[in-house]
């Protein structure tokens, strides 16, 4: 973990407000074996082997679903009739517990103000609430705030009866759901685009159960298969074939969807030939990074270098929507991953699995105090915490982020270096 913790998104505890360096964080209960860690706007969340889902950060909203201190978050929980449960530390990992009907969960996710879980059985637990321009939108027709995991998605949804979720992706207020089936569906917060099924014109009256309901994204069947979904901010990504299309829909006001037009919102779907080819695509919140054939490429915004590109002036705003591939990553091939966050990007790859981060300079470039701008990718120091990690999975959340990793082969930890 490293960025900005004065809310409790580094786990590390009260008194650790920030950390400029990557950090080794210990979840509680010698509890090990991580499969997945996500972060939020301002709390995170992670799933161990065992299926347990740890959060911890900001609970004010209900993202961490488990009753913690702080005034905001004991209302929500008293209101919600879960009087009972003991309070939590909110700065320190705790787990969300499932009720005991829920599968074993295999992933995942956090957005702004809510989070995930997607349960052996094809069933999304999710809770928190979603928000659009004017502050909190809702949870689901009806609740204003989820505080404890409640089914939203699967197979015993009225919504989407027998449908089996086999992957879901979280934007800040939304989320996009891929089917076994094959079937997308999608819900949350639509302003921009980003659900993919809803136009600019709705009636007040429907706004809430239209947004708020989970409802499939028809996808035309010439198109192929969609085999992957990723979500940026305000933007929605599918993956056809592995790669041989890309549609999106979304926020495009700086290129970000890969579109050169419309300058706004893309409501329906597009397709998106700048980023075919990519089998997996990272969106963020103003740009988006695509890896194909080993090689990361980036679309979008181009201000505080954050497209890690050569042939774009990273210090003007401009508007990159043709895709480039992003410079200076030789020592990185093949890129194994890749995440994007508000204007920061990060990769992985290489023999060793190194971390390579570019972009707005400050505590989530890690690299100390310095304060300056990457346009180009640069990667990570080594330090005594942080050493013979192989990184096989990074995010980014608002303030702070996190990455995953498994120890070198052949790596041996100096003493007293753990």
């Amino acid at each position: 973990m490293w960025g900005d913790g004065d809310c409790g998104q580094l786990g590390l505890g009260e008194e650790t407000t920030e950390r400029l360096r990557p950090w080794p964080l210990q979840l509680g209960g010698g509890a090990d074996d991580v499969l997945q860690v996500a972060c939020g706007g301002m709390h995170t969340v992670a799933l161990t082997a065992d299926g347990a889902v740890w959060t911890w950060g900001v609970n004010d909203e209900g993202a961490l679903g488990r009753k913690t201190s702080g005034e905001s978050a004991k209302k929500l929980w008293a209101a919600a009739g879960h009087g009972a449960a003991p309070d939590s530390d909110p700065y320190v990992p705790g787990v969300a517990s499932l009720p005991a009907g829920a599968g074993r969960v295999v992933m995942v996710t956090a957005g702004d103000s809510h989070t995930c879980a997607l349960d052996e059985r094809g069933t999304v637990w999710s809770w928190g609430t979603f928000r659009d321009s004017s502050g909190v939108m809702g949870f689901a027709p009806g609740t204003r705030t989820q505080v404890a995991p409640a089914p939203v998605f699967g197979p015993g949804s009225p919504a989407c009866p027998g449908e089996r979720c086999v992957k879901v992706a979280s934007g800040d207020d939304h989320v996009v759901a891929l089917c076994e089936s094959g079937r997308v569906y999608s819900w949350g917060n639509g302003q921009q685009g980003q659900l993919a099924r809803v136009g600019e014109r709705l009636a007040e009256a429907r706004r809430l159960p239209t947004y708020l309901t989970p409802t499939r994204v028809h996808v035309a069947s010439r198109a192929g298969r969609v085999t992957d979904v990723a979500c940026g901010s305000y933007s929605t990504f599918l993956v056809l074939g592995g790669g041989a299309a890309v549609l999106a829909a979304g926020l495009n006001n700086y290129g970000q969807l890969g579109l050169e037009a419309p300058e706004g919102c893309q409501y329906a779907l597009a397709r998106v030939r700048e980023l075919e080819g990519c089998a997996e695509v990272a969106p963020g919140q103003h740009h988006t990074l695509g890896v194909r054939d080993g090689a990361l490429v980036a679309v979008g915004r181009t201000t505080y270098g954050r497209l890690g590109r050569a042939d774009v002036d990273a210090g003007a705003d401009g508007r990159a929507w043709a895709a480039g591939e992003v410079a200076a990553l030789a020592e990185c091939a093949p890129v194994g991953g890749a995440a994007a966050g508000l204007a920061v990007s990060g990769c992985f790859g290489g023999p060793e699995g190194r971390l390579w981060l570019w972009g707005m300079g400050g505590a989530l470039m890690a690299n100390g105090d310095e304060d300056e701008d990457l346009p180009a990718p640069a990667r990570v120091k080594e330090t005594k915490k942080f050493n013979g990690w192989r990184c096989v999975m990074l995010g980014f959340g608002g303030q702070h982020a996190a990455f995953l990793g498994v120890r070198r082969e052949g790596y041996r930890v100096p003493e007293g270096a753990e």
